[in-house]
């Protein structure tokens, strides 16, 4: 050591600090750079770190905001308004579409449904107060023009009459007409099996048995109207049954159905007052008028004839 120094010395070069203070600074500078080192280390783990709480704050947003637009966007009976044409009832009421099994055993066992019972003053009663009676439904002209009627023919019912404001025209639900070409169908299969009272008299085995068979029909057709069904493609498949040579058809099937009960009481709830309406809604003078349907009876009897 000290040889170098003398060297040093004799070519010139002095030293400010000595060796001592030399070894520390050097420490020092390793220390100064080691944190450094550390620090840059730190910050870029820090910048990683913000950049992924940042994309997972946006992705979290994102699933959030998704879902609130879908929230928003849902709306009554999407399901029946993908098979249906328009109609203003999809934003009036929930009908609950579900799938449920139809009974479309032609005798079941236990409690029979009114469609199935044969004819009775309890079971008439309730078809005519509850399932065929159709009652005016008040829609507005937007409505109308969206299911492709002209709205300048269509009854009024006026704000003076039924305090409705000046928007208010007058519709059934057909689903109820249907129910009411139903039952009239039902009354005439059973019109020479009925005694003075309507009840059902026919008791030999040919008529029940036909008979049977039309409580059958009434009862998928009252289904078919009732559930709301659209587009008919189920299947029905056909068994091995005991007692029968070839396959007997399982009526029974899934189908995809409407809560028709939640109907029936909305559809008595929406409507005017009935007998208010048959008093009050008679044609007034000069409304604009569609054209009459041409009823000739006699030529259409004869067709039947010819046809038949």
């Amino acid at each position: 050591m000290i040889v170098q120094d003398f060297a040093k010395r004799f070519r010139g070069y002095v030293p400010l600090v000595s060796p001592t203070t030399e070894r520390l600074v050097d420490q020092e500078e390793s220390a100064s750079a080691g944190t450094a080192h550390s620090n840059g280390r730190c910050s870029r783990a820090f910048i990683v770190m913000s950049i992924s709480n940042m994309v997972l704050f946006f992705m979290t947003a994102s699933m959030m905001t998704s879902l609130g637009i879908r929230s928003q966007k849902r709306v009554l009976n999407a399901e029946l308004r993908a098979t249906s044409s328009y109609t203003p009832i999809y934003d009036m009421i929930d009908l609950e579409p579900s799938i449920r099994k139809i009974n479309g055993t032609v005798m079941p066992a236990g409690k029979l449904s009114i469609a199935r019972q044969f004819p009775n003053p309890a079971a008439d009663a309730i078809w005519t107060q509850d399932i065929e009676l159709i009652r005016p439904i008040p829609v507005t002209r937007e409505q109308i023009i969206k299911m492709g009627k002209d709205p300048d023919t269509v009854a009024k019912l006026e704000d003076n009459v039924w305090g409705l404001g000046d928007d208010a025209y007058v519709a059934t639900l057909d689903v109820f007409h249907n129910l009411h070409c139903l039952n009239a169908l039902r009354q005439a299969a059973y019109a020479t099996e009925r005694d003075e009272g309507g009840f059902y008299v026919g008791n030999s085995p040919q008529p029940l048995r036909r008979h049977s068979v039309s409580a059958h029909l009434v009862q998928l057709t009252a289904d078919d109207d009732q559930t709301g069904k659209s587009n008919n493609l189920n299947l029905v498949t056909r068994h091995w049954t005991e007692g029968l040579e070839y396959p007997f058809p399982d009526f029974s099937i899934q189908a995809h159905c409407i809560n028709f009960e939640k109907l029936t009481e909305w559809h008595t709830e929406a409507s005017v007052d009935l007998e208010k309406y048959v008093r009050v809604m008679k044609k007034p003078p000069g409304v604009k008028e569609r054209p009459t349907e041409v009823w000739h009876p006699e030529e259409w009897f004869e067709r039947q004839n010819w046809q038949n």
